[in-house]
């Protein structure tokens, strides 16, 4: 018996073919190997036999690799996104800050989660610490077009556009973040939704998919602060914001989260003052607390670091609670009020 040709130069052991001619058993190519039993061929370096009988845990083929499970092994959660009912259950068992976040595509809403999240994977997001996530995977996912780009050859793009594979259901990332001043640990669910839903709110289209808003401590409406410092542009892009503004006024009923305006692109251009104060005037008018947070999520400019305002933006997101109720609310008397001092037994 032959093995492998050892000819640099023949193609023998994939084609099966000598480029000799020579018949494939007796070419001087193909050394001959020693035709021993079973037992002589099943040894090691030093010519001790080797066990290969199967191990006491190897079943049929194809069959589980371990008898059961092992609960302490850790395991990585199994879901991407957060869907409404998971929401809810994490909402219902402690604590939690719902950010809701509106904006036109392109304003870069996906880039200021995945701007986070890269933060914190270096330990760079001032002020917080990773503690834990129940939805790496999707924060993985939308964080992978960071990672294949060309260095000295950025693409215009660092995110991709984003798509649900449900259009009627919100998906929510979810972090554990440790503040460092004091060690207090943090629950924050995040939506990372498509352009598109705000441009049906703003036509005032199937917004019952963001009902989910009247449950949010704060609200950030994302800017692209480009158009902002653009005089061609700046009329159309204020229009659209100040229109937002008034949608989620309508969508939100008598609820009134604080508002946060996210001005995106602030390494290209800084987010004007009188168009600040423009929209904070704007939302007053609908009751509003309205603040601006401009952001860089990626920076190609060397006089701003990339994740410009990020750990602020967060920071005044979880500072964000609604206001108590009054202990005592004072009511003015109504003869309607109290049925029962006015009874009068009747003989």
């Amino acid at each position: 018996m032959r093995g492998p040709c050892q000819s640099t130069t023949c193609t023998f052991n994939a084609t099966k073919k000598c480029v000799l001619g020579n018949a494939p058993d007796e070419c001087e190519n193909r050394p001959l190997i020693d035709e021993g039993t079973e037992e002589d061929a099943l040894q090691d370096d030093k010519g001790e036999p080797l066990d290969v009988s199967p191990p006491l845990s190897a079943g049929v083929l194809g069959g589980p690799v371990l008898e059961a499970s092992n609960d302490e092994l850790e395991t990585l959660p199994a879901s991407r996104t957060m869907g409404l009912p998971q929401l809810n259950t994490m909402m219902e068992s402690r604590p939690t800050c719902l950010v809701g976040i509106v904006g036109l595509s392109g304003a870069g809403k996906t880039a200021v989660l995945v701007s986070a999240y890269l933060l914190l994977s270096k330990g760079m997001l001032e002020g917080f610490s990773y503690a834990d996530s129940a939805t790496l995977r999707a924060f993985e996912e939308i964080s992978r077009a960071t990672r294949s780009w060309r260095k000295g050859d950025p693409p215009e793009h660092i995110t991709n556009h984003t798509t649900l594979t449900d259009s009627r259901e919100a998906g929510f990332l979810h972090l554990r973040l440790r503040r460092d001043t004091d060690d207090r640990i943090f629950d924050i669910l995040l939506p990372d939704l498509p352009g598109e839903w705000s441009r049906a709110l703003i036509g005032r289209k199937d917004a019952a998919r963001l009902e989910f808003l009247r449950s949010a401590n704060v609200i950030w409406l994302m800017v692209d602060g480009r158009q902002f410092a653009n005089t061609g542009r700046v009329a159309y892009a204020r229009y659209r914001a100040r229109l937002l503004i008034e949608r989620l006024a309508d969508l939100l009923g008598s609820h009134r989260p604080q508002l946060l305006i996210v001005p995106t692109w602030q390494d290209k251009a800084a987010f004007p003052e009188d168009e600040v104060i423009g929209l904070q005037q704007h939302g007053r008018n609908f009751g509003f607390e309205v603040d601006v947070a401009p952001i860089a999520s990626f920076s190609w400019n060397d006089d701003m670091n990339p994740g410009q305002g990020i750990a602020s933006l967060f920071s005044r997101s979880l500072a964000a609670r609604p206001a108590p109720p009054d202990f005592w609310p004072e009511t003015r008397p109504d003869s309607d009020d109290r049925k029962i001092a006015a009874f009068r037994r009747r003989p």
